[in-house]
């Protein structure tokens, strides 16, 4: 079965701008949106600058579950995020080069502007468990769903 294995961190923006000049990495700007969701899976579908996806993900508040994801055309994907009666939730999202990793580097926009948050992706837990963060990141917060984008999508943090 095709898992995740990911850990979700808070930032330091101060460190951050002063640590990992963000103009030097590339980024993709991300526009995505829940088309349904139950206790167990959630639906989503993604619009980046170049694909589209269409994800369904296991509920779960830890750092494994279950991902399945499948690209879909540009067009598909703009008619079924015009279909999700949720807030959107946009950012532009950096990759940067970490050790054997490669951190994504959500900064959020619109409804959840001025949440920063940073995903790593796993191949095993062993991998995740041995992971040191740099010290631009600030609390792991991979169990908390407050920062899942899901969550986000209905509770935008800009009315935390």
């Amino acid at each position: 079965m095709p898992f995740e294995i990911e850990k979700k961190y808070l930032v330091f923006p101060q460190r951050l701008e002063r640590e990992v000049p963000l103009a030097e990495h590339t980024f993709k700007r991300i526009a995505q949106g829940y088309l349904a969701s139950s206790d167990l899976v959630v639906v989503r579908v993604r619009v980046d600058q170049e694909r589209g996806y269409l994800t369904i993900k296991q509920r779960s508040s830890g750092i494994k579950r279950l991902e399945i994801e499948r690209d879909i055309s540009l067009e598909e994907a703009n008619e079924l995020l015009e279909l999700c009666t949720q807030n959107k939730v946009e950012k532009k999202r950096y990759y940067i080069s970490y050790g054997k990793h490669t951190i994504e580097l959500d900064v959020f926009q619109g409804a959840n502007n001025g949440l920063i948050l940073a995903e790593v992706e796993f191949e095993n837990e062993e991998d995740a468990s041995a992971f040191c963060p740099p010290d631009w990141f600030s609390d792991e917060v991979s169990g908390d769903l407050r920062y899942y984008n899901h969550y986000l999508s209905e509770h935008p943090y800009t009315s935390w």
